[in-house]
């Protein structure tokens, strides 16, 4: 079978998208990691706020209470009502609510993943 033109025009096409196609989705997986970074420095303090009550998140009410009003403190209030932190908290509330579901007993084996994951990845996401 020999190729004609057309046969050379739609192969370089087809060549044409493919490394088009890996090329921006390169790019888009830089983007993404620079969004997640300027995320994770806006929200620093609410983090380490969290990873705080999320160790204490099987102590008695005790010591969880004080750790998770600095949390709650931390991603609410007037300081966080601009939309670049309401953006960058939003995986941090995420993460707060399945804490508040870990410590209620008929829910700790269905949140414990998602707890661990926030805790790990910074990421409301199941490890």
């Amino acid at each position: 079978m020999q190729l004609r033109p057309r046969h050379y025009v739609l192969l370089a096409v087809v060549i044409g998208l493919f490394v088009f196609n890996i090329v921006r989705s390169h790019n888009r997986k830089k983007a993404e990691q620079a969004a997640l970074q300027q995320t994770n420095t806006l929200a620093g303090p609410a983090w380490a706020a969290f990873d705080k009550a999320a160790g204490l998140r099987d102590a008695p009410d005790a010591d969880f209470q004080p750790a998770f009003t600095a949390l709650r403190n931390a991603t609410e209030g007037p300081n966080t009502e601009s939309s670049d932190m309401v953006l960058a908290l939003t995986d941090v509330r995420a993460c707060k609510t399945w804490l508040v579901f870990y410590r209620t007993p008929s829910w700790r084996a269905n949140a414990k993943k998602h707890v661990d994951g926030c805790a790990q990845y910074h990421r409301d996401t199941v490890a």
